[in-house]
């Protein structure tokens, strides 16, 4: 945590793969869009420029009983040491990156949030932690934290499974 009106959020999940697998997973724009968003939401777009200062965007939709609205994350990558770290900032933006503006945003939601992804080989498997910091102390800090899990829910049941079962 960061002071009194800010948290951090910090998810750890053992996945049963290879480092490089799920490295791949956060890298390549086409595995992105398997398994970005909470359940039900889908992921139509993804690019990546992975190096330092390149820059990310993933669109996610919004299942039709919620509205069906198209919404974009875009950030920055700040650091990179392949398959090992990735840090990247992390905001609500528009359909071309552009973060938006305060009045736009959800009540509570925090803008340009510092990401840090790590993996590490734990005998074959990877301990993927994941840290984002300086999340308001609002509701919507509970909310990502909810939609983060479901994100690595359907990273590990659907696409992690698909992908181990062609290697394998």
């Amino acid at each position: 945590m960061t002071n009194d009106e800010t948290t951090d959020i910090v998810v750890r999940r053992i996945l049963n793969a290879p480092v490089a697998t799920v490295w791949k997973l956060w890298t390549d724009p086409e595995l992105v869009t398997e398994w970005w968003g909470p359940e039900d939401y889908t992921s139509p777009s993804a690019s990546v420029d992975l190096r330092e200062g390149g820059s990310y965007l993933f669109s996610m939709l919004a299942p039709a009983e919620q509205g069906g609205a198209e919404s974009f994350t875009g950030g920055v990558y700040t650091a990179i040491v392949p398959e090992q770290r990735l840090e990247f900032t992390q905001s609500i933006t528009d359909e071309d990156g552009v973060p938006l503006p305060a009045d736009q945003l959800p009540e509570g939601f925090t803008q340009n949030i510092r990401t840090v992804v790590e993996f590490a080989d734990v005998g074959g498997l990877t301990e993927l932690t994941i840290t984002e910091s300086g999340w308001s102390r609002s509701l919507m800090s509970v909310f990502a934290y909810a939609g983060m899990h479901q994100s690595l829910d359907k990273l590990t049941t659907d696409v992690l499974r698909r992908l181990t079962a062609v290697a394998g």
